[in-house]
């Protein structure tokens, strides 16, 4: 099905290249036992080839002049080799795994000797891309895996291995294994005509059998907002008038002085980025320049960004000043944003004297969280956060056993298999043909299989294997 040379033997660094303590260099197919062969030398003597499967052994790497010279050559460094023989291994073929010191000369050395002696160079996620086409893993486990190495907090990394556990997978093939049972019993009605009152009743328990397909995947479609924040993160930006205190509240939410503060109006001229955890819950926090009028160019640059950061926002964290009147500007930034849904009104410097006519505010936001706080003393933030969160989830956070859809490709695969399940269930109350029916059924078959990879293309396999960094 795919035009991949499943023969070669691959390798490639599987750890950042730098200064550090450990390095790996992978090796993964048919020869990589016979390339260990020829570049490692073990403490005792013995060729890898001898090894037993899950053994880890010490010698050192070295560089012979000639492949089948019997004497020791040049060593190149001291190394830990692991032998995982076909087919327990992560790609389901031998593996070979040298752990050596970490360095720019060492692994480079060391992945040299590598493709001189019959090994090619490894493509991107080529190693997880080898363990789904021989069948270790599905599409839905390899994506997985890179939400492992790119989670942001322990929820998010707990979410991943759930799905690579195979829990998602699960999930999706019960859905796809009724679906090609439901389009099997049509089939089968449409080649075996029995009487009207039997067809009847056998339609009808299909209709209801992809009611209940229907709304378990209305159930999937509505948590996988959560797969995607706990993927992506929340981007949360912080905006208002100049010398609310937005500053002092992202340091107060960081719990570090991040962003400089000072009295005078106007400090932050361009937007600060950080990422927080909340709770398990990614936040990329942005702070931005204060919104006003002004015709100073760096400033004016600022808060053009400003704007541009408030339109593409998840959430918008609207600071006022608790110990002053409303200004112009704080009502212009209100009129601007009123129309968004995802917002909380910060009111700081609540350890001053109250100033503010906080009923206006409601007039002018209503139906909008409020949260008093002094960021300067960090005071309520527990309350800001809990909000956060409360904001983001509805109120239905998702628990360490959370299982979901976690990009968009597997989105889209399971909307166009809902509206073909939907399509379905109309044109069975309409009384249609089942031969038309079944079409749409087959159609949901596809669209929910690309999820897990039984209907995937090259061109999309591809894509997905292309965001894996090399030698994973």
């Amino acid at each position: 099905m795919f035009k991949i040379k499943l023969d070669d033997t691959i390798v490639a660094i599987s750890t950042p290249v730098g200064e550090g303590g450990i390095g790996i260099v992978r090796l993964s197919g048919k020869d990589a036992v016979k390339i260990a062969d020829k570049i490692f030398v073990s403490k005792d003597g013995e060729r890898p080839s001898t090894f037993k499967t899950y053994t880890v052994h010490y010698g050192h790497i070295v560089e012979r002049k000639l492949p089948k010279a019997r004497k020791r050559g040049k060593i190149v460094d001291e190394v830990i080799l692991t032998i995982m023989r076909a087919p327990r291994s992560y790609t389901k073929e031998d593996v070979a795994e040298i752990n050596c010191h970490s360095g720019i000369v060492p692994l480079r050395k060391i992945l040299d000797l590598c493709l001189k002696n019959g090994a090619r160079f490894a493509e991107p996620g080529e190693f997880t891309k080898r363990a789904f086409l021989n069948g270790r893993i599905d599409v839905a486990q390899a994506e997985a895996v890179i939400d492992i190495v790119r989670s942001k907090t322990e929820l998010s990394l707990r979410s991943a291995i759930n799905s690579l556990s195979g829990r998602l997978s699960k999930k999706i093939n019960e859905v796809r294994d009724e679906l090609v049972s439901i389009l099997a019993h049509m089939e089968a009605l449409i080649d075996f005509s029995e009487e009207e009152d039997t067809n009847t009743l056998q339609k009808r328990d299909i209709l209801n059998r992809l009611k209940k397909i229907d709304k378990e995947i209305e159930s999937f479609l509505s948590s996988s907002e959560h797969g995607r924040i706990l993927r992506q993160g929340v981007r949360t930006v912080i905006c208002g008038s100049p010398n609310v205190g937005k500053s002092s509240l992202m340091n107060a939410l960081l719990k570090e002085s991040r962003a400089i503060v000072t009295h005078i109006p106007g400090t932050t001229r361009d937007t600060i980025e950080e990422l927080i955890n909340i709770k398990g819950i990614p936040l990329v926090l942005v702070d931005t320049a204060g919104i006003t009028a002004s015709g100073d160019i760096v400033e004016k640059e600022g808060i053009k960004r400003s704007h541009f950061s408030i339109e593409n926002a998840d959430m918008i964290l609207l600071v006022l000043d608790y110990a002053r009147k409303l200004k112009k500007t704080d009502r212009d930034i209100i009129s601007k944003i009123k129309h968004r849904d995802n917002i909380i009104i910060v009111s700081n410097k609540h350890d001053l004297k109250k100033r503010i006519d906080i009923n206006r505010v409601k007039r002018l936001l209503p139906r909008k969280s409020i949260v008093f706080l002094s960021a300067l003393k960090s005071q309520g933030i527990d309350k800001l956060e809990k909000k956060i969160i409360d904001a983001v989830f509805k109120g239905k956070a998702p628990s360490a056993e959370y299982v979901g859809l976690s990009n968009d490709r597997q989105l889209f695969s399971l909307r166009a298999s809902s509206i073909d399940i939907k399509e379905a269930i109309e044109s069975l109350k309409n009384k249609v043909s089942l031969e038309f029916i079944t079409i749409y059924a087959r159609s949901a078959i596809e669209n929910i299989g690309k999820i897990t990879g039984h209907s995937i293309t090259e061109e999309a396999l591809d894509k997905i294997f292309a965001e894996f960094c090399v030698g994973k």
